[in-house]
């Protein structure tokens, strides 16, 4: 799983949802910053205090498609691991996402289970 004490950017436009995965995270130990717009996203990824050990994202978002949204952050952020969390097929998004690497999916609905399994398969991963 993500070390302990990593700040994770939770990008989610669902606010039981979003709050939800915020509760998760911080209950495992991590700092939580959350957003519920992409361009909510994009203003805390350019601004101060930034750094993000791991940008956890819906995708599908009202105000821009997931892919934009993850192009996007590659342009700024390269090597940042993303967790897209869909209940598209994974296949197929993997397909459609697998240039964006680091980038690991998380099936909705999840539990703590779940997602403590795919931080864990991302620390290995990106370690």
């Amino acid at each position: 799983m993500a070390a302990l004490g990593q700040r994770v950017l939770v990008i989610e436009d669902e606010v039981l949802i979003r709050m939800l995965a915020v509760d998760m995270l911080e209950e495992i130990g991590h700092d939580v910053v959350e957003a519920g717009t992409a361009a909510e996203a994009l203003e805390k990824l350019r601004g101060p205090g930034s750094s993000f050990a791991i940008v956890f994202l819906d995708i599908g978002l009202p105000d821009m498609h997931g892919d934009d949204l993850i192009a996007e952050i590659r342009n700024s952020h390269p090597g940042m691991p993303l967790l897209v969390a869909s209940g598209e097929d994974q296949a197929e998004l993997s397909r459609r996402l697998g240039d964006f690497e680091p980038i690991f999916f998380l099936g909705k609905p999840y539990d703590m289970g779940r997602l403590q399994e795919a931080l864990a398969a991302v620390q290995q991963k990106t370690g």
